[in-house]
């Protein structure tokens, strides 16, 4: 009964060292408090047991009698909850980081649509969110990727196609409209007109009656093939077909001698971003001033936990220290670079089947630090373009 009182008492043992132990623990008797287990070590050391309840009167006379007591075990049940205690915390910590990387690794934090127009995209992302899949959301209960898609083929008549395919915490999608064939409007009358003055070099009419032949010149909006198959007849048809002719094209360059060239030396500051889902948290580097020349490069590390994406990222910004010099090309260096300008701006504002035949200087100078450079391309292109017609015109 004894070991079972003390069990759930508490016990200590105890270190007592100091000149007057006999007095301090005469003093600590009279006080009520029951020592066993006293050991001498030597004249000024003792060691001994005493209740739990009982360490308050110890370090109430240890002044008195000028003794240093300190602990060096304990045993009964209060050690005992104290020490499940510390590991419970320990353990509770591990519980909720594990249930909050679980949480953060079967969220939704996006969605990205591909290949519709905004409107049909819109028209999807509004499905979405009534079958429940939107951003913020847990993704388990969520509809499997192929229901969802099955289910927004249903949904919506204009979807030809979609993909639904779900990496890491987002969605991705990408889908193919329904072409809208006009039927009537690829059988309303029409002739074949010129967009632009040339000079005929081929005509390929697959339907209508053609009315320039190969070297002719042609103005803007002179008719190349009719619809209208016999002469002062009123039965007209829809012309297709396609006409090359030889066009011509000035462009014009100003270029100045003295060029102007970015130089990294070097020195580059980083700035760091903590990035949660689309909120971005400034870390480091973000009292970077923005004085001076800098060229800025960025990057966004991808943690996964377990193969899973989380919406957790460290988002890098680089600023590299830039040195601005300038230096002066000669006339003919200007000349190769404008020609090569003037050729590539041309071939982006023709069509793709449109070829670039010759080129011709008509012009260079020099004028006030600049090199003014005219050019002549010759193009072979198609200028066919269709223009409906009634059949009372």
């Amino acid at each position: 009964m004894k070991n079972q009182h003390d069990f759930f008492q508490g016990i200590m043992t105890v270190q007592v060292e100091g000149p007057l132990i006999e007095p301090f623990l005469q003093a600590c008797t009279k006080r009520g408090c029951h020592i066993t287990n006293m050991r001498r070590l030597d004249d000024s050391l003792v060691m001994l047991t005493i209740r739990l309840k009982d360490w308050k009167t110890f370090r109430q006379l240890r002044k008195k009698y000028r003794c240093k007591i300190s602990i060096k075990s304990g045993k009964g049940l209060p050690f005992l909850i104290q020490h499940i205690v510390g590991r419970l915390s320990v353990l509770l910590a591990f519980i909720a980081a594990v249930v909050i990387i679980f949480v953060l690794a079967n969220t939704l934090w996006s969605i990205k649509v591909d290949g519709l127009s905004p409107e049909l995209e819109a028209d999807v992302e509004s499905k979405l969110n009534s079958y429940g899949v939107s951003p913020g959301k847990l993704t388990i209960g969520m509809k499997d990727p192929i229901e969802i898609q099955q289910q927004l083929l249903e949904d919506i008549p204009d979807l030809l196609w979609i993909g639904v395919k779900k990496q890491g915490t987002s969605y991705h999608l990408y889908g193919v409209e329904k072409t809208r064939y006009d039927i009537e409007k690829n059988t309303r009358p029409s002739n074949l007109v010129a967009a632009k003055k040339g000079m005929i070099i081929e005509t390929f009419i697959k339907k209508g009656r053609p009315m320039v032949s190969v070297h002719d010149v042609v103005q803007k909006g002179q008719i190349l093939a009719t619809g209208q198959l016999v002469e002062e007849e009123d039965l007209f048809i829809h012309s297709e077909g396609e006409v090359i002719a030889e066009t011509w094209y000035r462009v014009a360059q100003n270029l100045p001698m003295k060029q102007v060239l970015s130089l990294t030396d070097g020195f580059v500051e980083s700035e760091y971003h903590l990035k949660i889902g689309k909120f971005s948290i400034p870390v480091w580097g973000f009292w970077r001033g923005g004085e001076g020349n800098f060229r800025e490069e960025s990057h966004t590390s991808d943690w996964s936990i377990f193969g899973f994406q989380i919406p957790v990222n460290l988002k890098t910004i680089d600023y590299f220290s830039i040195d601005r010099k300038a230096y002066e090309s000669s006339r003919e260096n200007i000349e190769k670079i404008g020609i090569s300008s003037a050729r590539s701006n041309l071939q982006q504002e023709l069509d793709p089947d449109a070829e670039i035949k010759d080129e011709k200087v008509l012009h260079l100078s020099e004028e006030n630090g600049k090199v003014k450079l005219i050019l002549m391309y010759k193009v072979y292109e198609n200028i066919a373009v269709t223009k409906y017609v009634s059949q009372g015109d």
